[in-house]
């Protein structure tokens, strides 16, 4: 068993400055004040004030020098006093236990009590990042002689003479303790401490190993590319990726170690010790780089504004970055770590995307056309220009921008189009239906209208005051925008002898919109008679086609999914429509004149007969007689006597609904 005499790197301790020790310096500052006064009488005085003021720094000099004078004999007096005192000095610490003040005796007993209770008991215990030691009284064998403990007690503060005995007084009063170094006092086994505590530093001791990893490849069976649904073919393929864990450079201060513990042991401190190791950490494997190298990332579905399309959603392949990091972080030195690789499915796939954008018919509408070969294929021609438009929300569509000039390079036919209120073969004549049935689409779907005329005259393929017109190279178009959230796709084709409308997107509301129209007023159409005189007596043709004028106003209301009104009657945007009438001209030939005859008695003057009749009532024959009801008010109307009752076939087309009508732009497709 050794003796420890001072544990290593162990420095005295230091004590600050006392209050009496600053207090000291100031009055020894002031001391110096007569010199200062000294010098200044001894400068020439020209006036009697500055000679007493001279005079008063003088007494102020003494004063205070008197003052220190006074302080420093008392100091030296009490310095004396307690150096000849039988009693240890103040501020002094012996074991752990504060004996300033005590006589020799009184520090023996206060210290062998504190070393009963700690010395022979006690395990001091050292607490590392991964272990714990334990010193224990058995193996350490800690004693303390008490005597020569408080010995080297008594005699710190006066082996240095009065004037040490003064500075440790002045420090004491600091509060501030000394702890004296036992020396010889503190019997303990050095060699069991220091060889536990080398044991340990050489069984942490490690070399840095930095992280690796090796691929797992599998073969797994993959869809062809291009090859029939179902088609498969094998592929060898990354599925795990082991990383073996590195180890950290690792050492402990041995020398450091052992003198807190001897430390702790001279000052009776039993209170448990934190010490870490020096540490350089090992290199992680860069799971980012490998993620980029190996991975494939997923890809949500999603709308492109721009392209106005839907982008297919992109199964990702890989593993997931976040988890695989943190499970690198936690993981313990030299293990290995297992990270699974796989197909990684979109949140947001096409068809759930398709659930909400272009799920919906927010409105559509159906008009019927008759047979006539060039007017089909333009209609056919301006639905496919049309079909699969997609609109943003407040995306503006303008017929004409979008099917453009009507013109033979692209396959349009002459058909009867009017201009200038007669009906003319033109390229691309008929299409105004096509026009027509997507604004009557629009206002079943409650979108916003921002531009739309009437035509001049009727027409017979959609509601009074629901058509719309348009003319290339004019102003006249129809001109509508997406008011709702989301994107609108138009489907336009014909079908079953109708041009379908259909506007899908996402519906937004619970309502659906009905329509009606109101006549406010009628405008009756004329026969007109023209002759040629070119043409025989017995000729007779229809050149125009009648039309009754009227003014009509368009209005909507609000149904809920019962079928039951939830808004009052409102006009619709560009409520109002003003159809002319147009008079019906028949053309015959040259009449003989005819000879007057002999006028004739009657047989029964009561009842006299015209003889141009041959009696009866005269009956309109271009009307059928009858009347017939305007469908979009309810009203009884005048049925348009060039019509029937049913379509008006205008001579010019070569049979057929008669469907290009106008206002007053007089020209018309």
């Amino acid at each position: 068993m050794g003796k420890f005499e001072k544990p290593r790197n162990q420095k005295p301790a230091q004590a600050k400055p006392t209050a009496a020790q600053k207090h000291t310096a100031k009055v020894t500052k002031a001391s110096q004040a007569p010199k200062a006064a000294q010098t200044y009488k001894a400068a020439p005085a020209a006036k009697p004030a500055k000679k007493k003021g001279g005079n008063k720094g003088k007494i102020a000099a003494i004063t205070v020098a008197t003052l220190v004078a006074l302080v420093i004999l008392g100091g030296l007096g009490y310095a004396l006093m307690v150096h000849s005192s039988g009693d240890i000095l103040p501020g002094v610490s012996v074991a752990g236990v504060d004996v300033g003040g005590m006589s020799r005796e009184e520090a023996k007993a206060a210290v062998q009590q504190a070393v009963n209770a700690t010395y022979g008991t006690e395990t001091l215990t050292v607490t590392l990042p991964d272990r714990t030691l334990s010193f224990a009284p058995a193996d350490t064998k800690a004693s303390v002689d008490v005597d020569k403990a408080v010995e080297a007690a008594w005699n710190y503060g006066r082996d240095g003479g009065i004037f040490q005995t003064l500075k440790q007084s002045l420090t004491a009063a600091t509060e501030v303790l000394h702890t004296v170094d036992m020396g010889s006092a503190l019997s303990i086994d050095e060699e069991y401490i220091r060889s536990t505590i080398d044991a340990t530093a050489a069984e942490v001791k490690s070399e840095r190993k930095d992280s690796t990893y090796e691929v797992v490849e599998s073969e797994v069976a993959q869809p062809a590319e291009g090859g029939a649904e179902g088609e498969t073919v094998t592929e060898t393929i990354p599925t795990e990726v082991i990383i073996h864990v590195g180890t950290s450079e690792r050492s402990l201060d041995a020398d450091g170690l052992y003198d807190a513990v001897m430390t702790a042991y001279m000052n009776n401190d039993f209170t448990p010790l934190e010490y870490n190791y020096e540490e350089t950490r090992y290199t992680q494997v860069d799971l980012d780089a490998l993620y980029k190298e190996m991975c494939t990332d997923m890809a949500d579905a999603y709308y492109d504004k721009d392209k106005k399309e839907i982008v297919d959603e992109v199964e990702g392949y890989g593993f997931d970055l976040a988890a695989a990091k943190q499970k690198q972080d936690m993981a313990e030195e030299g293990t290995d770590l297992s990270i699974t690789l796989s197909a990684v499915e979109p949140e947001v796939t096409r068809a759930k995307l398709e659930e909400t954008l272009f799920h919906d018919v927010l409105g559509s509408s159906d008009t019927p056309y008759p047979y006539n070969p060039g007017r089909t294929t333009n209609l056919d021609l301006a639905c496919k220009a049309i079909d699969g438009t997609i609109l943003n929300p407040g995306d503006v569509f303008s017929f004409n921008d979008i099917v453009g000039e009507r013109t033979a390079a692209k396959g349009y036919q002459a058909a009867i189009a009017f201009v200038n209120g007669t009906s003319t073969p033109e390229v691309g004549g008929g299409i105004c239906q096509v026009a027509s049935t997507i604004y009557h689409a629009t206002l079943l779907a409650d979108l916003n209208i921002v531009e739309r005329l009437e035509h001049m005259y009727t027409v017979d393929y959609v509601p009074l005051g629901m058509d719309a017109t348009i003319y290339w190279g004019s102003n006249v178009d129809f001109k509508f925008s997406n008011s709702t959230n989301n994107p609108i796709r138009i489907d336009a084709y014909l079908k079953d002898g109708k041009v379908h409308i259909g506007l899908v997107g996402t519906k937004e509301s619970e309502y659906t919109v009905k329509l009606d129209s109101k006549t406010i007023s009628t405008t009756q159409w004329k026969d007109v008679t023209q002759v040629d005189e070119t043409k025989p007596a017995d000729y007779k043709q229809v050149t125009v086609t009648p039309y009754t004028g009227y003014k009509t106003v368009t209005y909507k209301q609000y149904i809920d999914a019962d079928g039951n009104p939830v808004s009052d009657w409102e006009k619709v945007q560009f409520p109002n429509s003003t159809y002319q009438k147009r008079d019906r001209v028949t053309v015959i030939g040259k009449q003989e004149e005819e000879k007057p005859e002999e006028p004739t008695t009657p047989t029964d003057p009561n009842n006299p007969t015209d003889p141009g009749t041959g009696g009866g009532t005269t009956t309109d024959p271009g009307t059928g007689g009858g009347t017939t009801t305007d469908p979009g008010t309810g009203t009884t109307t005048p049925t348009d006597p060039g019509t029937g009752g049913g379509t008006t076939t205008d001579p010019g087309t070569g049979g057929g609904t008669t469907t290009e009508t106008g206002n007053g732009s007089d020209v018309l497709e």
